[in-house]
This record gives structure tokens, sequence and C-alpha cells, in this order.
């Protein structure tokens, strides 16, 4: 890599682009002309409402069918977007035979398809194709949903009520997948949906905070939930995967796997589900589909559930399933817009797990896609598939981003490390630093804590000079809980906000307010880009405020630092891909300001990026990991306003698979670099600074952070 073009512009002066966005009229026009179905029967009659002018034709379908069925609008938006991203595909059926934006499905098992023809009087065939009648037909399926339950006018118009009927309406064959799918659609109403349709329409759900009435599903075991301690883990909802810890595991239905294998492991083929995540899961345990995965993950956030053991052989790949393990993507081909940033590397950690555990090569002869494997007729992934980008995240080591955080556990002055094991034990252990090496022992700080599919950080949260642990459980729950530090073990979890990181949003930890108190940040991380911070009393979390409307968009990495040393961090963001840009956001003490762009190169494509003083003068730097063959460390200084040229610290630190950190580990005032290796032996590298490079690594500890585990 040409590391020349790691220049910078003279200021940090050059405005990101605008956060002005397109807010368009959700709510009318008349359909009339627009349409070519005759008018659909109502199953319920609602009050008229206005019909504003400039009103796209799907928006119309919705807000009519809404009208006519006394189904919430946004609720309507919310399913079909979770089932199809609002794309209809043109009639073509998903893998378990559902048709249109809201897949209604055909299938032995499931035939919303056929009453949604009952209940509306259309042809089945206007009802797979035609986008209007589509809606229609889901709406009014939904309303005799509502009518068994016996809601009455109030309650329809109360989204919150809809849940039994949107869990009925998934054709789950068990209620803890049903509960899934639910969740599902209400965790897009919690964070709310901004999509385009095929012919480029766009439609909005507002981001709303509601709290569902499960009724009876409230009594399911949720396959987001955190179990209570001892609790019995069932068939259905168990949180721990043998084969990959992070992983839950929902077996498939008997009839669609065999017992064994009759060849060794040697392939992984990479699936698209053409159908939603809990749709795919439904269908696998459908014994009259006769087909499952290894693995299925899901596109908003990369939660991955494990249906088939690595031993046993899945119904995925035809004449590759004995040797092959297979891994569903959560998406449809022909629509980029599920392949997510938090997939595709929640997938590369997956996929470098697995072929570290069977001696898989990390190439492409052995990575393949289902279209390449011999006597098949499918297309998955599709060209929308950006290979280039997924292996790289395979070979370097691509996963959660944490662009750093605080680990001084104990208090001394010292950065300390952490791993939390996730899965059933969910246990954290830690390991303090001498100044020289991490202790010796390695000792469990905390025996529940960090579930599978959550996201750990560190920070100071009550300001009592140790660190603790703070997880975000994301999800439709998006709860944060706390774990104090005591400097030699971490308190139980406590629930310090119950509404924050909703779905796949990117959360992290700083003193944004400079009270000495670190705070937590989350980034929608989607076409949006909105920044939400909640501020620390020292006892819990306020509710998230908005503190910045276009911050680390579709996708990109941010991190947090003071970048210019007021005592309050700000926001770095690192675009990443073929660009390299590195943005900042400086701290007002109670918003970010605009964004600014610091350097014009800068980890691109899959490095791995900091945030961390490396100099010792009071402002955080940037550092970058290439983490491939090279395995070269790149730091730009801070002066204050922007950051200096890209400059090598170490020509042979963190090489592909590795997972780099930064702290001050020596106790001297400079951030220096650590690494885990994350393979069997599980070494901890360090590479002490000196201000203007950093040492040799040098093994501080030699069995920590366990592959599947999250270290830092």
């Amino acid at each position: 890599m040409n590391r020349d073009r790691r220049t910078t512009r003279s200021a940090l002066g050059t405005t990101r682009r605008s956060a002005t966005r397109l807010r368009r009229t959700l709510f009318g026009g008349l359909l009339g002309a627009c349409l070519a179905l005759p008018a659909l029967p109502a199953t319920a009659t609602g009050a008229p409402a206005p019909e504003p002018t400039g009103e796209g034709r799907t928006a119309a379908a919705f807000r009519e069918a809404a009208r006519a069925s006394e189904v919430p609008r946004d609720l309507l938006v919310a399913l079909g977007y979770s089932e199809t991203h609002l794309d209809g595909h043109d009639g073509k059926p998903s893998q378990a035979r559902g048709y249109g934006v809201m897949h209604l499905t055909d299938n032995p098992d499931q035939h919303t398809l056929r009453t949604a023809a009952e209940l509306t009087g259309l042809d089945p065939a206007a009802l797979r194709r035609d986008t209007r009648a589509n809606i229609r037909g889901a709406a009014a399926v939904l309303r005799e949903y509502a009518d068994d339950l016996g809601l009455d006018a109030a309650e329809r118009r109360d989204p919150a009520a809809w849940y039994p009927a949107i869990a009925r309406y998934s054709g789950a064959g068990n209620d803890s997948t049903a509960r899934l799918y639910a969740d599902a659609v209400y965790t897009f109403l919690a964070q709310g949906v901004r999509a385009r349709t095929p012919e480029g329409e766009q439609l909005g759900v507002p981001r709303q905070r509601i709290t569902p009435d499960r009724g009876r599903y409230e009594d399911v075991p949720s396959l987001d939930a955190r179990p209570a301690t001892g609790g019995k883990q069932t068939a259905d909802a168990s949180v721990l995967s043998e084969d990959y810890p992070p992983a839950r595991w929902i077996p498939a239905a008997a009839g669609n796997y065999a017992r064994g294998r009759s060849a060794a492991i040697r392939t992984i083929v990479i699936h698209v589900t053409q159908g939603s995540y809990a749709g795919s899961i439904s269908w696998f345990q459908n014994p009259a589909s006769g087909v499952s995965a290894h693995y299925i993950l899901r596109s908003s956030d990369g939660e991955v559930t494990q249906m088939v053991r690595d031993g046993d052989t899945a119904y995925h790949a035809r004449s590759a399933n004995p040797s092959a393990l297979g891994i569903e993507h959560e998406g449809y081909v022909s629509d980029p817009s599920w392949f997510t940033d938090a997939m595709y590397r929640s997938s590369a950690a997956l996929t470098r797990h697995l072929a570290d555990r069977h001696g898989i090569p990390k190439d492409r002869a052995h990575i393949v896609g289902h279209n390449e494997v011999p006597g098949n007729d499918h297309t998955d992934p599709g060209p929308h598939w950006n290979w280039n980008y997924y292996m790289s995240l395979v070979q370097s080591g691509g996963g959660l981003k944490l662009g750093g955080s605080p680990t001084d556990f104990s208090g001394d002055g010292k950065a300390d490390v952490v791993t939390f094991t996730h899965g059933a034990a969910a246990d954290v252990y830690a390991a303090t630093s001498t100044g020289a090496g991490f202790s010796g022992t390695t000792v469990k700080w905390n025996d529940y804590f960090a579930l599978s599919g959550e996201v750990p950080s560190s920070g100071d949260f009550d300001g009592d000079g140790k660190d603790d642990i703070v997880t975000f459980t994301r999800g439709s729950l998006a709860d944060v809980y706390v774990g104090l530090s005591s400097g030699s073990a971490f308190a139980g979890g406590v629930k310090w906000n119950d509404f924050f990181a909703v779905g796949g949003e990117v959360p992290a930890t700083g003193d944004f307010d400079g009270d000495g108190k670190d705070d937590i940040v989350t980034f929608t991380n989607d076409a949006n880009g909105d920044a939400f911070v909640a501020l620390s009393d020292g006892a819990k979390f306020g509710a998230g405020v908005k503190w910045h409307d276009f911050l680390a968009p579709n996708g990109e990495f941010p991190a947090v630092g003071d970048v210019n040393g007021d005592g309050k961090d700000d926001v770095v963001v690192f675009t990443q891909g073929t660009r390299g840009d590195v943005f900042v956001a400086l701290s007002t003490g109670s918003g970010f300001a605009p964004a600014q762009l610091a350097h014009e190169f800068f980890a691109p494509g899959a490095e791995q990026p900091r945030v961390g003083d490396v100099n010792g003068d009071g402002k955080d730097d940037i550092v970058t990991f290439t983490s491939n063959a090279d395995r070269d460390v790149y730091v730009a200084l801070s002066d204050g306003s922007k950051f200096g040229p890209g400059v090598k610290w170490n020509d042979s630190f963190t090489p592909a698979g590795e997972f780099p950190y930064v702290g001050d580990f020596d106790g001297d005032g400079k951030d220096d670099i650590v690494t885990f290796t994350k393979n069997a032996s599980a070494d901890v590298y360090v590479g002490l600074s000196t201000g203007s490079s950093f040492g040799a690594g040098a093994k501080w500890h030699d069995l920590f952070g366990l592959p599947g585990e999250t270290a830092f």
C-alpha cells in the first residue's frame, strides 16, 4: 500500500457532507389513477383521513391498508421492512415460498396467501405480484388475527397490543421462534426505519419507544433475553452453541439434516437466505422443508444462530454437504441493503473461527459461494456480496467496532486486560498489569456478565478512578448493565439504562461532558447516522439524547477520544473502504460539533483503527493496524486541530486473525499497543510506546482471550 497517500489537510476545517436529510412526507396523495387494481374491500371501516398530495405508490398502499384494516401504519411498514426491506422481488418466491413486500406465504404449514385471498376477494396472482394488493392482503390477515385476539377499537390503535398477532403472522413452528420474529418487528419500530423501494420511493418509520404487550409470549423463552442465573435452557432457546460460543443454539428439524459426516470438513459455503432471519429459522425447523444450514446470521446486528452441529451434515449444498459447513445470511440476492457491515464482520469472525477450528485454509478456494458449488443451480450470495471486503475481514481478524476504552480496573494507573467468555457461563476474567507483564494467574472477576450477542466495553462510570465494565444487550431489549470495579473484582451487573443502543447500533464509552465520569454513546450506523449520548450521574445513565444527526453513517467505524485535550471526549470516525477518511466531531459538553475532515487517508479497507494518546501530550491520536502480511502499525498524531501524517511506528505487530487494542500498560502516561492472538495459544503481546515508536512485541501473558471471547 502506498503510504505516501497518508497526508492530511492543513486544518480541521473541511465540513463533512451536509447533515441535511431528505424528509419526505409519508402520508398523502391520491391513489386513483396510480394503480390499476380495482378498489379493494376493507375488513373494517375506519374514519376517513385527509390524503395530501406528493405520496408515492407504496406509501399510499400502506396508508390505505392501515386505514381499511385498522392496523397501525408504522407497524405494517416495520413488518414489511423486517420481512423484505420493502422489496417485492417481482413476485418471485422466497425460500419459504413467501411472496411480495409482506411475504404472504404458500407452503405446507403456512397459508397467509390463501387467507388473504379469502379475506379480500383478490386473485392470488395479484397478491403475489402487486404491491398494493400484497400490503392490503397482509393487513387483512393481521386484522383477522386481532379479531381472534378480541382487540377492540382502542386496542387496535395501540401498536403495542398487536404483538401476539405479529407473532402469529410469523407462522413459526414454536413460540420461541415466533417471539424472535415479533421482537425483530418491534425492534425496527424502536430504532426507526428509513428505506428505499426498488422504484426509488422513500418510506420511513420514526424512532419510537413502545413496550409491546406480549401476552402469553411474555412467558416464552426469549432468544434475545438474559436468562435468569441458573435458569433452565430449552432446546429452542439455549444461549449456548457448543461449536461457536457467541451463537445461539436452535436445532433444525431432525429430518432436515443427517447425523455425523461421511467426509472431513474442508469447505465453508456462503449462502443468502432469500427470506428473513426468523422466517429462515422457522423454515429450517419445519420438517416439510427438507433443508437446513449450520449457521444463520441476522442482517441488522450480525447475531448468529446455529441450527446444525458442525459434526453433522446439513442439507444446504447438495454434493458438497458431506464436507461443507453452510452459513446463511439474512437477505435477498438482489438487494444489497441486507448486507450490513455488522453482518459482514460477524460472519467473518464466525468463518475465521470455523477455519481455525477445522483446519480450513482462509482462501477463496475453500470459502466459496453457494453458486460455486458443483451441481447447484443457485446464484447466492450473488453479485452484491463484496467478496474482497469479506475475505479481508476473514484474513485480518476484523470484528466488533471497539476503537479503544480505558481498562485500568485496579486503579493503579496502569491499563489491564479483560476477556468476556460469553456463552452460558458468561464469565469475566481480568489480568492486571505489573508494568512489565500481566499478572500470571488469570482471575475471574465476575461470573455472569455480557451474554452471547451482547457488546461489552469499559470505563470509569462512577468516577472513583477504577474502570468498570458495561454491556449493551442491544436488540429489542436495549438494556445497559454495569459492573462496578472494587479494584479486585467486578460487582454483579446492575441495569443503568433500559433503552439504549437498540437493534444493531454501535455503542461506545467516554467522558463527553468532562465531569470525570464516563458516559455512553450509541451510533445508529445507518443512513441517518444519528449519535445518542446518555450521561452518567455515578449510579445510572440518563435518558439517551441526540448529540449529532450525521456521524458514522452506513457502517463507518466510530471511536472515542479527547482529540483536542480539553478533558471532554470527542468522536473520531474512520470511513475505511477505499477512501480512508477520518472525521472528528468535538464535544461541547452538551453536543457534538459538526464533523470536520481531520485526515484524508488512514485505516483504509479492513485495517483495524484505534484511538489513544501514544505520545503522552494529553491529546488522543489515531493508530491503525494493517493486520495483513506486512503487520505494520501506523500513527497520526493530534495537534489539537488535526492529525499529522501517518508514520509507521512498528513493522511487525498483529498479523491477520489477531485483535489489537491500546492502553497505558506501563503507567508512563503514553498509550502502548497490545494484541490478542485469538488462537489455541491465546497469547497476549505488548509493544511499549517511546513517544515516537512502539517497541517490539513482548509476550505479557500466555493464555488469555480464547477464540470466541471478547478481549481487550
